[in-house]
């Protein structure tokens, strides 16, 4: 295999229905610069692991597969396929999204190449909903996000122009560099999520750029690491989600504003957690931090250690969302 420009991460578990679709987004690249995709397997049990070895048979000179006996979980995971990647910059595509423009990594490299002051692009994304057999071109336009061209720390944890791991392109020796500063934040099991803090960090070393088209296609499906018909899985992933704001907010010494932001984020979804697992004592620690309540948050946490008002709660956000996924079905 002759020595990639860029190096293609993608980690896969379970993803059968999509991966072929996946990989064959990567292989579908027009570049002038040869490319690799290492594929971090994580010991599949619905026919993945085969359809990934396959591939490495069929074409050897791109394609690595990275993996082991035994699951090691997402997180270690990515950090092995990541350490396997040599390219001098490393474009991320998990195996349950795709490529749809051919024109990707050309284009984003192409940008890298000549702005060595740039140490991220990304791009805008179409997303398909899986089971509805529906698609949104185009997010961000659809939402009527305004992107920054140059997003920056703040921007990333207030959500505006979070880059979507699926169109992202990185440095590598620039998230090495992250990685091996904090690895209690990007190599610990204790924070669920692994991307957004990456990509926060590398806003404050380098310029982050957004590319305003779409580029990939995000696949919204029933089960992933953000969305689970287990309640309780989704709930401890924003609990997470809002820990890690927390620390980087501490870290970089962010406005109080967005602080009090992120902590408004982190005991509402630890409330519903409560109510959901019925945790009295994680309501109990959010009670004494709050000096009030609304009815809803009473509801929740009286529901977390009574029956009667858990299914109070529970029947009452039923008719709420439904009638808002009626009014906002794709939204």
């Amino acid at each position: 295999m002759s020595e990639p420009l860029i190096s293609v991460k993608m980690i896969t578990y379970n993803h059968a229905p999509y991966i072929v679709q996946a990989i064959e987004g990567v292989l579908r690249q027009n570049t002038n610069f040869p490319f690799e995709l290492v594929i971090g397997e994580d010991c599949s049990t619905d026919g993945t692991r085969e359809i990934v070895f396959e591939y490495e048979k069929k074409y050897p000179d791109i394609i690595r597969v990275v993996t082991s006996e035994k699951n090691v979980g997402m997180k270690k995971n990515s950090i092995r396929t990541f350490n396997a990647c040599r390219g001098k910059y490393i474009a991320v595509c998990e195996g349950d999204d795709y490529w749809h423009r051919p024109e990707k990594l050309q284009k984003q490299a192409d940008y890298l190449e000549s702005h060595p002051e740039c140490g991220l692009v990304y791009s805008s994304y179409n997303v398909y909903f899986v089971k509805e057999k529906k698609q949104i071109v185009d997010y961000f336009s659809y939402r009527k996000m305004e992107i920054p061209e140059s997003p920056n720390i703040i921007d990333i944890i207030d959500g505006k122009g979070v880059p979507l791991t699926c169109t992202v392109m990185v440095r590598r020796n620039l998230c090495k560099e992250i990685i091996e500063l904090d690895p209690y934040l990007h190599q610990s099991d204790h924070f669920l999520m692994g991307d957004t803090q990456m990509w926060a960090e590398m806003s404050t070393r380098a310029h982050l750029h957004y590319i305003p088209e779409t580029l990939a296609v995000h696949n919204i499906t029933e089960e992933s690491a953000t969305r689970s018909k287990d309640v309780k899985k989704v709930l401890r992933f924003s609990v997470s989600n809002a820990e890690v704001m927390l620390y980087l907010c501490k870290k970089y010494g962010l406005p109080q504003w967005l602080i009090n932001k992120c902590q408004i984020y982190f005991d509402e979804s630890s409330l519903r957690l409560a109510l959901y697992s019925r945790n009295q004592e994680l309501a109990h620690a959010i009670r004494k931090k709050k000096e009030t309540f609304t009815l809803k948050e009473w509801l929740q946490y009286y529901g977390a250690g009574n029956v009667i008002f858990y299914y109070i709660y529970r029947l009452s956000a039923s008719t709420l969302n439904f009638f808002k996924e009626r009014n906002e079905q794709w939204l």
